[in-house]
């Protein structure tokens, strides 16, 4: 399972999109305290804190719902001995299997993903009541949370509609309920909520809580408003100086006004329009290609011989087009590559997710010689970072 169903289950991915997403909070129990050991936990929280250099404010605090100024290591555990809760931006970016699951949900739902780690001391609040302009899922990883959800005031809010500027709502929270490890909680941007880190004193328990947050930035209409915008100002047309407007006097400026919007309804009806936004969407905001040396330097790809084996990033689709000339364009990520000499149906079967081995490529394409034609080939793709060598069937071998 990846992505959503990992998350999600028991309780059904196309359920949860039709009932909830953009519309309700949902509480789904995890049934299994370790559902989510393998992405995070204590050792890999003091990993971050012992071993990165992590500095203000991807590392931050916050205490009483108030944040708190910069803080020295040597502070730190100060600050959560006195109950603020430690925050950190974008872990993602330091733990592998959380990049992992950013990339399967940017996969998909189409838009990126960011994980903040929390780790708040019992019976303590980090945050007053707010709403974030995100959809998010909170993954419990350790101890136990309070959450209370409350409606929407402003509908489908944006980043700049701060909910510090906003009144919250004077209702009872429409969910209440207690995260322990394994649970699931999602809520809906402009979803007002809070919580606070459980306790239960007559078992003499005051474990701290540590959780995941991954917030989900869908892409709105706005933004396609704005992707317009940079793409109309690759035109000069656009970029002309409105005709002057003397004394408020609008004579010669509303015709050439008119022009403009005639232009644009023009360029929203030529089809390409959607379809290149479309693709902007497809490859935004992924996540780098990895890299791997000494392979993508030219040494050493091909040490296991004939059993040696590519494969395909894991954290990116693969777009593959015939074109003119019987030849295979390979988009990935940010880089693309021509591939001569072999059919596109051989070209999809290099970047099947369970990768391949030279064997594999000469039963698939007998004709192609191995000096002259394969060799050559997968170097450059390796070195150019577009394919990898699966370095775990060199280690197996």
């Amino acid at each position: 399972m990846n992505g959503f169903e990992s998350l999600l289950y028991p309780y059904p991915v196309p359920h949860f999109f039709e009932k909830h997403w953009n519309k309700a909070a949902r509480f789904i129990p995890g049934e299994n305290p370790n559902k989510f050991s393998h992405l995070f936990g204590w050792n890999q929280l003091n990993q971050l804190l012992n071993y990165h250099l992590i500095q203000y404010p991807d590392l931050r605090f916050s205490r009483d719902g108030e944040s708190v100024p910069a803080t020295p290591s040597n502070q730190w555990l100060e600050q959560l001995h006195q109950g603020a809760t430690l925050i950190i931006d974008s872990v993602h970016e330091r733990v592998p299997e959380l990049e992992k699951l950013v990339a399967d949900v940017r996969q998909e739902t189409g838009y990126r993903g960011q994980i903040n780690l929390y780790c708040s001391p019992s019976d303590q609040q980090g945050f007053n009541c707010h709403y974030d302009s995100h959809d998010v899922l909170i993954l419990q990883i350790e101890g136990e949370k309070d959450w209370f959800v409350f409606p929407e005031t402003v509908p489908f809010p944006v980043s700049g509609m701060r909910s510090k500027d906003q009144i919250p709502p004077d209702v009872p929270p429409y969910l209440e309920c207690r995260l322990q490890p394994g649970d699931l909680l999602y809520i809906p941007r402009g979803h007002w909520h809070y919580a606070i880190a459980s306790s239960n004193p007559s078992q003499d328990d005051y474990s701290p809580s540590l959780h995941l947050t991954l917030g989900i930035d869908c892409q709105t209409g706005l933004d396609w408003m704005n992707w317009l915008g940079k793409e109309l100002q690759e035109n000069p047309q656009w970029r002309e100086s409105l005709p002057v407007i003397p004394s408020g006097e609008r004579t010669a400026v509303q015709p050439y006004m008119e022009q403009l919007r005639d232009r644009l309804v023009e360029f929203l009806q030529n089809p390409e329009t959607i379809t290149r936004y479309l693709n902007y969407l497809n490859y935004s905001d992924r996540t780098p290609l990895p890299f791997a040396f000494p392979h993508q330097l030219g040494s050493q790809i091909f040490d296991a011989g004939l059993e040696t084996r590519f494969i395909p990033s894991a954290l990116h689709p693969v777009q593959i087009v015939c074109i003119e000339g019987h030849q295979t364009q390979v988009i990935i990520g940010a880089k693309q590559a021509t591939i001569k000499g072999i059919s596109t149906d051989i070209v999809e079967k290099l970047f099947r997710p369970g990768g391949f081995s030279l064997l594999d490529l000469a039963d698939w394409c007998p004709s192609l010689d191995v000096e002259t034609g394969v060799i050559p080939l997968l170097t450059r793709l390796v070195t150019q970072g577009i394919l990898f060598v699966d370095s775990s069937s060199s280690i197996e071998g």
